[in-house]
């Protein structure tokens, strides 16, 4: 066969093969275009557990703020931490001199004057946005009954009458809107959820006054009754780890459901989800600044937000791991400034209003502050983004493209829209 005639069926059988996915994968394919894709990338650090603590989480805090002072963004802005905040801790003390007990709160803006104050200069100069975590990190009810039992879970609890940390609890009595006394876990009363974020957001605004747009619950362990109590008092975004748990089997094990959840996915309420996708979390011996990056870099060639989840904990244990973390977040954040042009730092309630609100500039309503919105890609750049996703995302779409040449004028059109992007990335 001549070579001209080569040049004119290869491409027609791509043509081809193309049609017959579109039409195997339409929905799939679908989806995945209609999802937010970013030129100017949008860099959130999302850190669980601030709240209540001892005056040294409040030294730490404000170091670790200090250093995200040294971060800037192609806009000039300061890196900035969505600190997702626990608003309050059982009062043993006072609980202990009412027979039978009633459940009582320690509230971070009366009873740890501290790290409340520290959080507050951090909010004033931007460098530190609140998010509701929750109004504690366990379910009130049901430590009120185990305290009340003397259950051995919780002595470490009714013991200490200033501070006490809620990580000491076993895991399962750490779920916020599930009740995991006993396993499998309980899930709460819609009632019960109703009265408990009504609360929560009421003492969220009066403490740090305004309400909380987003949201991410403890342990990830959230359901459909959560939702829809948030969606009620304004919660429009929720944050997560790419799935949603709705309680814990048997053997602790969590139920995801569902267990896959993309940026920019509606909730059955109508909420916008937003997904971490760099951990960073080097306490736990799993992540380093090395492997965030690269979680980071994938994000980057698919224009997906780079939300960083770095717990609390990496800062509040002891002094070498606190400054190892802080080291290693300094170089990741550092070496995402230098090979990412054009990033964003922004907080994840400003990230899902930029995507409910694509021509809107980025407003911070804590200290209202404001920047300029976020760019959106279009044309061959987003079509690029969009096979990366692909190409990530789906091991058998890949297959069939390197099987079927595909991956050839694929592999163009990649290579054409990231060099508009301007990608220095190594």
């Amino acid at each position: 066969m001549e070579i001209s005639a080569l040049l004119f069926l290869i491409p027609l059988f791509w043509v081809a093969c193309t049609i017959t996915l579109y039409a195997w994968k339409k929905e799939l394919l679908q989806a995945t275009w209609q999802e937010p894709y970013f030129k100017d990338s949008p860099i959130l650090i999302e850190s669980d557990d601030w709240g209540p603590g001892g005056s040294f989480h409040a030294k730490r805090l404000e170091t670790l703020l200090d250093h995200l002072k040294q971060h800037k963004d192609s806009t000039g802005r300061t890196a900035v931490l969505t600190a997702d905040t626990v608003l309050a801790l059982p009062d043993s003390a006072a609980m202990s001199k009412e027979t039978p007990p009633l459940y009582k709160r320690k509230f971070l803006d009366e009873a740890f004057p501290e790290i409340y104050q520290t959080m507050q200069k951090g909010i004033s100069v931007g460098t530190l946005v609140p998010q509701l975590h929750g109004l504690e990190h366990l379910n009130g009810n049901a430590f009120c009954r185990l305290f009340e039992q003397s259950d051995p879970r919780v002595e470490k609890a009714s013991q200490d009458s200033d501070w006490w940390d809620w990580e000491s609890l076993d895991s399962p009595l750490q779920g916020h809107y599930v009740d995991g006394s006993q396993l499998p876990s309980k899930s709460l009363k819609k009632e019960e959820i109703k009265k408990t974020v009504e609360l929560a957001t009421i003492h969220f605004e009066k403490i740090f006054g305004h309400h909380s747009s987003s949201s991410v619950a403890p342990c990830y362990l959230w359901n459909d009754d959560v939702e829809t109590a948030w969606s009620h008092q304004g919660i429009n975004y929720i944050q997560t780890a790419g799935y949603r748990c709705t309680g814990r089997n048997q053997s602790g094990g969590y139920i995801q459901n569902p267990q896959l959840i993309r940026v920019g996915n509606k909730s059955h309420a109508g909420q916008i989800y937003l997904v971490r996708n760099v951990m960073y979390e080097p306490v736990d011996g799993k992540h380093s600044p090395e492997t965030a990056f690269e979680e980071a870099l994938q994000a980057f060639q698919q224009a997906l937000p780079i939300t960083i989840s770095t717990h609390r904990y990496n800062y509040t244990r002891s002094e070498d791991e606190f400054n190892s973390s802080l080291s290693g977040l300094d170089k990741l954040l550092e070496r995402i400034s230098q090979n990412f042009p054009a990033i964003r730092f922004l907080s994840s309630p400003e990230l899902g209003d930029s995507i409910n609100n694509k021509n809107e500039s980025i407003t911070n309503h804590f200290n209202q502050s404001s920047w300029p919105q976020l760019t959106q890609l279009v044309g061959i750049s987003k079509a690029a983004a969009f096979l990366q996703r692909l190409r990530y995302r789906h091991p058998k779409l890949l297959l069939i493209a390197k099987l079927s040449g595909l991956v050839i004028p694929a592999m163009l059109v990649i290579s054409v829209g990231h060099r508009r992007l301007n990608c220095t990335a190594r």
